[in-house]
């Protein structure tokens, strides 16, 4: 039997190709070397458990142990350059995704340079346009403050003979308003030629909403020269009224609003100058001119003429 097995064992070999022959006896080989291994005879006389064949056992699992077939070299080095060839491969292909993420990294880092440049310079334009505009502005307030100083000068020359009268009593009507104007000149001892024609017009300006209700509305009055005006101030200023109906009534030059807004910022400073007793009158647009020793000072601004009273002796 065993001489008919190996007659078709050699026939199955030859049908086989080189390569599958070869294979085929190395797995043979293996066979018959584990089958034919030598037995170590105290192991198996130390051991309570008989195996087939003399096979060891597991000292673990009391199982047989499975001798695992030895590669011969020639397959693992050929085992070894597959692998390298593999790896190899692997390690080309990951360069290749490397080199194409880096070099599509470096095209958008240089778009991105490029964006910012040209936003640079977008920037460095308009913030040149930016100046231009700041200096175009700045020139427009100058003239505009220029033409609203010129419209206030014009508007405060128009009404250069008018006065403003305050606290008359709302009891007096716009009818006997001229009779009692009349008599509150003639208390301040001016000379009325012509009582029905003195005045070139009077009348009631409308409450302003700040007014209180108590608070009588102020009277304008056009006279007909601007020497007369003057001389109604000289003597409102200079005539003492401590008794009688004219007593709360105070006379003021007719300003325009904005020039009425002016002459409130110097309000600390002629309250200073009633108190040293210095003579003051208003300058155009907005000045204020004091005499002290025959001296005349002109100050446009609360700052100088507050710096030149503290320095007075």
């Amino acid at each position: 039997m065993t001489t008919r097995k190996t007659a078709d064992q050699k026939q199955e070999l030859k049908s086989l190709s080189k390569k599958d022959r070869e294979k085929k006896e190395k797995q043979e080989k293996r066979l018959s070397n584990f089958f034919n291994a030598p037995v170590d005879k105290s192991t198996l006389e130390s051991s309570s458990i008989s195996t087939p064949n003399n096979m060891p056992l597991s000292k673990h699992t009391g199982k047989l142990k499975e001798t695992e077939p030895q590669e011969s070299p020639e397959e693992s080095t050929i085992t070894q350059a597959y692998l390298k060839q593999c790896l190899d491969q692997q390690l080309d292909q990951i360069k290749l995704e490397m080199q194409g993420n880096f070099a599509n990294l470096k095209q958008e880092i240089i778009s991105i340079g490029q964006k910012a440049k040209i936003n640079e310079q977008k920037i460095e334009n308009l913030e040149f346009l930016i100046q231009k505009q700041n200096e175009c502005i700045e020139k427009q307030q100058m003239k505009i403050n220029e033409l609203e100083e010129r419209s206030t000068n014009i508007e405060d020359r128009g009404r250069k003979n008018y006065l403003r009268i305050r606290n008359i009593p709302e009891s007096i009507s716009q009818g006997n308003l001229a009779n009692f104007l009349a008599e509150f000149f003639e208390a301040l001892k001016i000379n009325i030629d012509d009582k029905r024609d003195f005045l070139e017009r009077s009348h009631r300006l409308n409450k302003p909403r700040t007014l209180p209700e108590d608070l009588p509305r102020d009277i304008i009055i056009a006279c007909h020269s601007y020497s007369f005006r003057e001389k109604i101030l000289k003597a409102a200023r200079q005539t003492e009224r401590e008794q009688g109906k004219f007593k709360d009534i105070k006379v003021f030059p007719d300003l325009s609003f904005q020039t009425r807004q002016a002459r409130k910022q110097f309000i600390p400073a002629t309250l200073r100058l009633r108190e040293k007793d210095l003579k003051y009158r208003w300058g155009f647009p907005t000045k204020l001119i004091v005499t002290k020793g025959g001296t005349i000072h002109t100050f446009d601004s609360l700052d100088k003429i507050i710096n030149w009273l503290e320095n007075l002796v």
